[in-house]
C-alpha cells in the first residue's frame, strides 16, 4: 500500500444485515515490526464498531492442553469505546484480555485525514507496541501518541500468527455504516530486513547498542552499558514486566560512543523497589532495545 494506493475496510448494514470486513496477509512473517498506518479520524469510530490490528493464528484444535498458554496465539491494537461513548478509544491487548496485565488503554484525539502509524514489534521475549503522528518513518520525529511494553506470559508462539485487519460489530448495531482507510503496511523483521508493502517507508540503521546488565542478578547496585553509533538524543529507563517506568536512567543529548549507567534498585521516587524481573531500555533514534535484569533484596 501507498498513498495511491489505499486499503479501505469497511462495516455495512445491507438490507438489514451487517457485513464486516477482514484483510489477512498470505504469509506468516515471524519475529519483526510490523506498522499499519491508518487516515482519518479514528477516533470517530461508532462506539459499538471494533478496529482490530492483531496477530494471530487458527489453532490446530480446542483443545486446552494445547492452548492453556496463549488461546488465540494472539496480540491487538484495538480501537472501540465498547458500547460506552464515555470510554478511552485506543488499547494494546495480549490475549486473553482479562489475564491481570494483559490490556493497556488509551485515549487520543485525530484529525481529519491525519496519518497515524500504530505499530506492534514480536519479540522472543515481549512486544513493543507504539501509536505516533505520521507514516511509519515518522516515529523518529514525531510526537508519541501512547507506547507500552508487554513481557508477560502470554506473547504469541513463534509458530505462525499473520497479520490480520478487520472492521466488526460490538453489542447492538452501529448508528451507521463505518469505514476505516489503511495507507501504508511496513514489515521488519527482527534481523532488520524491510518488506511488504510500504514502497519508499524504512526503518534507519540502528543508531545504538543495549549490553548485559552486571552484575545479574544484583543487590542492590547494577551496571548497564550502552554503545552509540552517533550523536543523539536519547533515554535509558528501567521498567517493570508490565511496563510501567519505573526509573529515568539517562533522558538527554549524548554523544557517539560507549557509555554505561548504574541502577541502585530505586524508583524516581528515590524508594527502592521490590525484589523481581525488570527491564532495561534504550531507546535511540527509532530503535527501542530491551533487556532484562534481576534484582534479589
Amino acid at each position: 500500500m501507498d498513498g495511491e494506493d489505499r486499503l479501505h475496510i469497511t462495516l455495512k448494514n445491507r438490507s438489514g444485515s451487517w457485513y464486516s470486513t477482514e484483510v489477512v496477509t498470505e504469509d506468516a512473517l515471524g519475529y519483526g515490526d510490523y506498522v499499519l498506518t491508518t487516515v482519518g479520524r479514528l477516533d470517530q469510530i461508532d462506539p459499538k464498531a471494533v478496529l482490530g490490528i492483531f496477530l494471530w493464528e487458527y489453532g490446530p484444535c480446542w483443545d486446552d492442553g494445547y492452548l492453556w498458554w496463549n488461546p488465540y496465539n494472539e496480540i491487538d491494537i484495538e480501537y472501540s469505546r465498547w458500547g460506552d461513548v464515555g470510554s478511552d478509544i485506543g488499547q494494546f491487548v495480549a490475549q486473553p484480555w482479562d489475564y491481570p496485565g494483559n490490556r493497556d488503554r488509551y485515549d487520543a484525539v485525530f484529525g481529519v485525514d491525519e496519518v497515524v502509524s500504530h505499530a506492534m514489534r514480536w519479540l522472543p521475549d515481549r512486544v513493543e507496541y507504539r501509536v505516533w503522528r505520521g507514516g511509519p518513518e515518522a516515529e523518529v520525529t514525531s510526537p508519541q501518541i501512547h507506547a507500552w511494553t508487554y513481557a508477560g506470559p502470554h506473547i504469541p508462539r513463534p509458530e505462525s500468527p499473520r497479520i490480520h485487519l478487520n472492521l466488526w460489530k460490538f453489542q447492538n448495531t452501529p448508528a451507521t455504516d463505518q469505514e476505516v482507510v489503511f495507507q501504508d503496511f511496513t514489515f521488519v523483521s527482527a534481523d532488520g530486513q524491510t518488506g511488504v508493502g510500504g514502497g519508499d517507508s524504512h526503518m534507519p540503521s540502528p543508531a545504538g547498542r543495549l549490553y548485559p546488565a552486571s552484575p545479574n542478578p544484583f543487590n542492590p547496585n547494577t551496571t548497564i552499558r550502552y554503545d552509540l553509533i552517533r550523536d543523539g538524543f536519547i533515554e535509558v529507563a528501567v521498567h517493570d514486566v508490565s511496563g510501567a517506568r519505573i526509573r529515568s536512567l539517562v533522558n538527554g543529548f549524548m554523544p557517539a560512543g560507549e557509555h554505561s549507567v548504574a541502577w541502585d534498585g530505586r524508583d524516581d521516587g528515590g524508594a527502592g523497589v521490590a525484589s523481581g524481573v525488570y527491564l532495561y531500555r534504550l531507546r535511540a533514534d527509532a530503535i527501542v532495545e530491551t533487556r532484562r535484569m534481576v534484582l534479589v533484596r
